[in-house]
C-alpha cells in the first residue's frame, strides 16, 4: 500500500505528525529472510548474513525508529535505522535513514546514504527507487561546498572544519564539502599562523575562499614570540568550538523539518 504521492506531501510542522506514510511492509519476514524488496534485499542478505537474532532485533529497531520519527526525535530515528542495516543490510533500512538524515538538513550525509543505496542495491525498484533517486539529487543540491584557493599544491597543510580533521588529498583547490549554516575553517603550516576562515553559508552554496598563510613574525631580541604562536592557536580553537556547539544545538531544536519526508514503516510479521 502507497502514501500520498511525492508531489502532495505536507510541509512543516505537520511533517513529522505524517512522516510515517506507508510505502511497503513485509520486511524480514520469514526465517533468516529479507523481504521487503526481494532481489536487491537478497543481494544484501548474502553479504551480511544477518541471523534469527539480528532480524529480530533489525525489526524492533524499525518500530523504534518510527516511534522516534512520530515524536519527532530524527536524531533517535537515524541511530535506529543505521543500526538495522548494519545488521540486515536491508535497503529499506538505509532509505530509511537517509529520510531521516534529510529531515534534519544533514544534505552531505543524505546524499552519500542515497548514493549507497543506488549503488549497494541495483535491483531496487519501483516507486522507492524513484524516490531515491529524487532524493539524491534535491540533497546533492543542497550540500554547500567550500573551496580553499592559493594552497600550494607541494603543502599538505592540517585541515580542520568545525574542529573535524579533513585529510589533504592533493587536490587543489581544496574542496569541502558540508551543509548550510555557520562553519570555521583552520589550516596549519609549519612556520606559519593558522590561516582561520568563519562564515555563514547557505543550501548549495559554493565559497571561493583565498588562503594566505602568515609567518610567525620574530620576537625583538631575536627568536620566535610565542604569543605569535599561542593566541592565533586559541582563536581558531575557540572559533571551532563555538561553531560546534552552534551546529548541535541547531540540530538539537530541529525537530520538525519543514520539508517533503516519505518513510517506509515496517510492520510487525
Amino acid at each position: 500500500m502507497y502514501g500520498l504521492p511525492r508531489e502532495r506531501l505536507p510541509h512543516g510542522p505537520r511533517a513529522r505528525r505524517i512522516a510515517g506514510l506507508v510505502l511497503g511492509a513485509g520486511l524480514l519476514l520469514g526465517l533468516g529472510m529479507v523481504g521487503l524488496l526481494a532481489p536487491g534485499a537478497a543481494r544484501a542478505q548474502r553479504r551480511c548474513e544477518p541471523t534469527d537474532t539480528d532480524i529480530q532485533e533489525a525489526q524492533a529497531l524499525f518500530v523504534a525508529g518510527a516511534a522516534a520519527i512520530d515524536a519527532g526525535r530524527w536524531s533517535d530515528a537515524i541511530d535506529s535505522f543505521s543500526r538495522a542495516y548494519t545488521l540486515t543490510c536491508a535497503p529499506s533500512a538505509l532509505y530509511n535513514y537517509g529520510v531521516a538524515l534529510r529531515a534534519l538538513g544533514r544534505h552531505r550525509e543524505a546524499r552519500d546514504a542515497f548514493d549507497r543505496l543506488l549503488t549497494d542495491h541495483p535491483d531496487l525498484g519501483g516507486e522507492t527507487r524513484d524516490n531515491a533517486v529524487a532524493f539524491r539529487g534535491e540533497e546533492a543540491a543542497r550540500v554547500a561546498v567550500l573551496e580553499l584557493v592559493g594552497v600550494d599544491p607541494e603543502a599538505r597543510p592540517e585541515l580542520s572544519l568545525d574542529g573535524r580533521a579533513i585529510a589533504d588529498s592533493g587536490a587543489r583547490p581544496i574542496t569541502l564539502e558540508t551543509d548550510a549554516g555557520s562553519h570555521s575553517v583552520i589550516a596549519r603550516i609549519p612556520e606559519h599562523q593558522p590561516f582561520v576562515w568563519e562564515g555563514e553559508l547557505a543550501d548549495g552554496q559554493r565559497e571561493r575562499v583565498p588562503v594566505v598563510f602568515a609567518e610567525i613574525p620574530a620576537a625583538e631580541e631575536g627568536g620566535v614570540d610565542p604569543l605569535a604562536i599561542i593566541i592565533p592557536v586559541l582563536v581558531a580553537a575557540a572559533i571551532a568550538g563555538g561553531v560546534t556547539a552552534g551546529i548541535l544545538l541547531q540540530e538539537d531544536a530541529q525537530l520538525a523539518p519543514d520539508h517533503p519526508t516519505r518513510l517506509i514503516r515496517i510492520g510487525t510479521p
